[in-house]
């Protein structure tokens, strides 16, 4: 529960980040992490941004590919059943 607290207040303060930013600043595996952002995803809380390549030179990982953006209104998705 804890660890949900830290990375939500993380999120919130720097508004986007990468998964590769969250995995350097908690020093956890990425597989950790995207579990508990799946859940502040589920209660929209955060959404999931995947960017277009930026170029074909493939110098990026793939976890500086996907970002995650601190949702202001933090509403629930209306097809999300757990609201119910």
């Amino acid at each position: 529960m804890m660890m949900l607290l830290q990375l939500q207040d993380y999120i919130q303060k720097h508004h986007v980040v990468s998964l590769e930013e969250l995995v350097a600043h908690f020093q956890v595996p990425p597989a950790m992490i995207e579990l508990i952002l799946s859940q502040l995803i589920r209660k929209g809380r955060v959404k999931k941004i995947i960017p277009s390549r930026c170029g074909s030179c493939h110098q990026c990982g793939s976890h500086a590919l996907v970002l995650y953006e601190w949702r202001i209104n933090n509403a629930i998705p209306s097809n999300d059943q757990s609201a119910q």
